[in-house]
């Protein structure tokens, strides 16, 4: 299994501008995108990354204990190679909102 792999204290596109292909270690099936904004003793610290996670980890994301008492985190897995792309994840979107759409004037 292969994903993008990115960390960037500032922003998505600084994490596009060093993304690379990552071969994820046996065991790691998804790929991610995540986000976070924790706040601890005044000081605020956004991260965002890329990378392999489990089936698992990404079926059970209320385990970030850490994100609900410290402040946001959002983690969005996908399944295939390379599928945590940035255009992957827009046309994904896109289509979801399509669908949403269609469903509601029906």
């Amino acid at each position: 299994m292969k994903c993008y792999g990115c960390v960037s204290t500032k922003s998505w596109g600084d994490c596009e501008d060093v993304k690379k292909e990552v071969t994820c270690l046996a065991g790691f099936d998804r790929c991610f995108k995540g986000y976070a904004d924790v706040k601890t003793e005044g000081a605020s610290v956004e991260g965002y990354e890329k990378g392999c996670l489990t089936e698992e980890f990404c079926n059970n994301k209320d385990k970030i204990a850490f994100c609900k008492s410290k402040g946001e985190c959002k983690i969005d897995c996908c399944s295939g190679d390379l599928c945590n792309s940035a255009a992957i994840q827009m046309v994904s979107a896109t289509i979801l909102l399509a669908c949403l759409f269609v469903a509601m004037i029906q």
